[in-house]
């Protein structure tokens, strides 16, 4: 009869590391305890660090470098050999280099999600005064309707500063009525634009002393408001949808500095100092204002304390329950358990206590078919002192 024998043989070198191989792609990567490295739930932003705002703080020097940029373009060069394209290339680099990577200070929570959100200032910034070139390339002798275009111009800017105080007062909330307002504001301008100019532009022209120094005021408040929204309203998540959401929503608050009139920017200390308030201050007084709860007992220390032990938990119930045999039907009905009054007096039952559950030896040696009429044997008294036993 042959042998059902199994044979285990030695595993070879190759398969080994065909198993060592399997092993270490089974095991997954740990990746280091870097701030780039966070998964977007496990984003908590550091807000009590001050290396956290050194990122605000690049983005403006970024965003004033790219205009004084500009400007130098225009100064340095004879006006017939500035070139608009020559002007935005350079200034796209200044403004690139600045925005490379986060300059940073140990190592603080939340650094590469502020600085995914800060990096688009630099670069609206820049397609402003793209916008403001492209205005006066299409240029007339005789411009049409010039006075009725400068009301319309100035009354969508009035609509864009309400939505973006309106975004200043509520820096958190998840609305994107401001947005719209600004958005739709801007295509007016953009539909109906103010009138152009001859030679003139911020990437060709050569502007005067206080011209740049106007311009250079623009680039620091819009850099700083649009800065101060990033901070109020953090990106919760480093994905692309919030930080899309939180770039428009900071453009949208901070693009009226561009375009307003110079005694208008006055109001930009008072926007920011509104979304500072609104989105920290309020933090600030909230959070000291809560009720201690005192979790002690009543005798003034806890049971640990008082070299108490908590007591094992244990069923009284079952302690309390008094027996069967000691119970007649009143004081059953008196302890409020329900009980069928012929089968208190029926020899053979079991009776739960407190539970209410009845036994009754009486249906097995009916068998079961209690449905019928009663029909079956009745159970011997030795089989019923067995199953009593048992059930013990």
């Amino acid at each position: 009869m042959p042998s059902l024998g199994i044979h285990i043989g030695t595993p070879t070198a190759k398969g080994i590391s065909a198993m060592a191989r399997q092993r270490r792609n089974a095991t997954p990567c740990i990746m280091p305890l870097s701030d780039d490295h966070y998964t977007s739930d496990e984003i908590l932003i550091d807000f009590s660090s001050a290396g956290l705002y050194l990122c605000g703080l690049q983005t403006v020097c970024a965003v004033i470098a790219c205009a004084a940029t500009s400007v130098a373009c225009c100064w340095l060069l004879p006006p017939s050999a500035v070139s608009a394209v020559r002007t935005l290339a350079v200034t796209s680099a200044v403004g690139f280099a600045c925005m490379r990577k986060p300059v940073r200070i140990g190592r603080v929570r939340g650094v590469t999600v502020i600085f995914n959100a800060l990096r688009p200032c630099v670069a609206l910034y820049i397609l402003s005064l793209t916008l403001e070139q492209l205005v006066h390339t299409c240029v007339a002798d005789h411009a049409i309707g010039g006075s009725w275009r400068h009301v319309i111009f100035h009354m969508m800017m009035i609509f864009i500063i309400c939505s973006a105080f309106s975004r200043a007062h509520k820096p958190k909330n998840e609305t994107d009525m401001p947005f719209l307002v600004t958005s739709v504001s801007l295509l007016v301008i953009a539909m109906l634009p103010p009138p152009a100019t001859p030679l003139s532009g911020p990437l060709c022209q050569a502007a005067t002393l206080f011209s740049a120094a106007e311009r250079l005021l623009r680039a620091l408040l819009f850099s700083s408001l649009y800065v101060i929204h990033v901070y109020a309203a953090a990106p919760s998540q480093n994905s692309i949808h919030e930080i899309s959401v939180c770039t428009m929503r900071s453009g949208a608050a901070a693009v009226w500095i561009l375009g307003v009139h110079l005694f208008v920017l006055v109001l930009a200390p008072m926007q920011a100092a509104l979304a500072l308030w609104a989105r920290f201050g309020s933090e600030g007084v909230s959070a000291t204002s809560y009720t201690q709860v005192d979790n002690r007992s009543d005798s003034g220390g806890s049971d640990a304390e008082l070299g108490l032990s908590a007591a094992p938990y244990y069923d009284q119930t079952k302690e309390n329950t008094p027996l069967v045999s000691s119970l007649s039907n009143e004081s059953y009905l008196a302890e409020g358990v329900p009980v069928d009054a012929r089968m208190v007096a029926q020899p053979g039952v079991l009776r739960g206590g407190a539970g209410g559950s009845v036994f009754s030896l009486h249906q097995l040696g009916n068998g079961g078919n209690g449905g019928n009429g009663g029909s079956g044997s009745v159970m011997s008294s030795e089989r019923m002192a067995q199953i009593a036993a048992n059930l013990s």
